[in-house]
């Protein structure tokens, strides 16, 4: 197995002559928050955002399985590695980390996990897809970054994430892919 943080054509030329097939790709894209105020994307009418406390933490990841168990390579986490994970980390920004619930009886419709300089994670349930759910807890995320001195802000997305234009739709920019290589 063959890890660049950095690939570039001229790489993947490189690993491909040498007999390597690329089997994973992500996109590291950005976010001035010092030049651009993030975009207004309302939450859809009926959702209410909640910030992350540990009372709440077994929801934020019943919306992270319901966004991502369907995903080719979902690890299927417990629940106590995946908040320990999520909120272990000392960077982890439970302020910025958001709940978008549904009304009753719909449950809740996604969440946005936010460490400092960084868009952790982002997923929205499978019946809340296509309605601006994303695009509106990134932004708000944004917001909240930007109010406590952020200057810019980072995620990782896989090419493969249908989802994935959404990002640039609001504003961040590519800053480089990373890849993985094997026989």
């Amino acid at each position: 197995m063959v890890e660049t943080e950095a690939l570039t054509e001229a790489a993947g030329r490189l690993f491909a002559s040498r007999g390597l097939r690329q089997v994973f790709a992500e996109d590291v894209m950005r976010f001035d928050l010092a030049a651009a105020e993030p975009p207004a994307v309302p939450l859809p009418p009926g959702l209410v955002l909640h910030e992350w406390t540990p009372d709440l933490a077994a929801r934020f990841f019943a919306a992270y399985e319901a966004a991502f168990r369907e995903r080719p390579g979902f690890p299927s986490w417990p629940a106590e590695r995946w908040v320990a994970w999520t909120a272990g980390d000392e960077e982890f920004r439970p302020q910025w980390s958001l709940l978008a619930a549904g009304p009753d009886g719909e449950g809740d419709a996604g969440f946005v996990t936010c460490a400092e300089g960084w868009i952790v994670q982002v997923g929205v349930a499978p019946s809340w897809r296509g309605r601006g759910v994303g695009g509106a807890l990134v932004a708000e995320a944004l917001r909240r970054m930007r109010a406590e001195g952020a200057d810019h802000a980072l995620l990782d997305v896989n090419v493969d994430n249908p989802a994935a234009h959404l990002y640039a739709r609001l504003g961040f920019t590519r800053v480089g892919r990373r890849a993985k290589f094997q026989r």
